[in-house]
């Protein structure tokens, strides 16, 4: 059956309306491409403004050749701290240490496991002993460095083989401040408390 010569006409018309809203929707999608591209691709973020509460987080670096079993900041907890390597502070990053934007010197209390000693918990039936860690703590109050980055991210606190505590404020995680060797750990076991008894708090 041939077609009518109204009906190549139709189909042409259908056709060429079909491939001329192709070509629309191409140019459309290509100028579209075209703005993004042209578009500024890093926004700036603005400063927050004095005053404003930021949750910050919270991430220890431990250079002492001891693991550190727990630590916190202003009684806020940061977990434990295994010693410090080339590539790490030896602290996995927590929640959160609340800052508020502002001039002027902040202090924290920085509180952390500094040693321990292992007392005899129970004697079992069979006259075995079961023993327990009793951990000494320190405690020191720390003067956070004044230079605050424009978007605060992270709350750090370093702790060093004398016993001092240094705490900064940071955009980023920072690699750490004392690059050590890990194979300066003591995993030496504690010794035994007085009298092998849990010590009085």
């Amino acid at each position: 059956m041939q077609s009518t010569p109204h009906q190549i006409k139709t189909w042409y018309h259908w056709l060429c309306t079909m491939l001329l809203g192709f070509m629309i929707v191409s140019m459309s999608a290509c100028n579209a491409q075209t703005q993004d591209a042209n578009a500024p691709q890093n926004k700036v973020v603005p400063k927050p403004p004095v005053g404003t509460n930021i949750g910050l987080t919270l991430t220890g670096y431990n250079y002492t050749n001891r693991y550190i079993d727990t630590f916190e900041v202003n009684g806020q907890g940061g977990g434990n701290l295994f010693v410090s390597g080339p590539n790490g502070g030896g602290g996995k990053s927590v929640c959160c240490v609340n800052y508020v934007t502002g001039p002027g010197a902040w202090k924290v209390t920085v509180r952390w496991q500094a040693d321990a000693c292992v007392y005899n918990d129970y004697t079992d039936a069979e006259g075995g002993e079961h023993h327990r860690m009793h951990s000494y703590f320190k405690e020191a109050r720390v003067e956070v460095d004044p230079k605050v980055p424009d978007h605060p991210g992270y709350f750090e606190v370093h702790i060093y083989p004398d016993g001092h505590v240094e705490a900064a404020i940071t955009e980023n995680e920072s690699p750490p401040r004392l690059i050590l060797s890990k194979n300066r750990e003591d995993n030496s076991e504690y010794p035994r408390c007085p009298n092998g008894k849990k010590p009085k708090e």
